[in-house]
């Protein structure tokens, strides 16, 4: 997919947000990347936008189904942009988090078949996998 800012306006739209400079500049770094994005990250690339509005630009994406949280550990959250499928009322994700040991990236690998798990008595509404290694350009 080319990746155009009207493109990137377009995504926006779609999901009834407004096309702010703030929010653009968010997007396109993601949609840069192929691997997901920590908040210092996001915060160096917008370093004329407060603390405050990139937080709430943030979470505005994740209730909209734009983006989700790929991996927290106890200093940093990492965000990747979300399947087509996500929206506002769910998210929906097929694969797993693998995190780097040597270069600290945070990649989402699809999976070419389903996870199940099961556990008896148990009603399982989300299911989060993150793995920790060395990924394929560090081995």
């Amino acid at each position: 997919m080319n990746i155009t800012i009207e493109s990137t306006k377009d995504l926006l739209r779609s999901r009834k947000l407004k096309a702010t400079p703030t929010r653009l500049e968010i997007l396109s770094a993601l949609q840069k990347r192929n691997s997901a994005v920590t908040f210092s990250e996001i915060q160096n690339i917008c370093n004329d936008t407060d603390r405050v509005t990139l937080y709430r630009t943030i979470q505005s994406f994740v209730d909209k189904g734009l983006i989700h949280k790929a991996y927290q550990s106890e200093d940093e959250v990492h965000y990747a942009l979300c399947s087509h499928n996500c929206s506002s009322e769910a998210h929906f994700h097929n694969h797993l988090h693998f995190k780097c040991t040597r270069c600290k990236k945070v990649t989402c690998e699809y999976l070419e078949e389903e996870v199940k798990i099961i556990l008896p008595k148990f009603q399982i509404e989300k299911v989060d996998i993150t793995i920790s290694g060395i990924c394929k350009n560090c081995n």
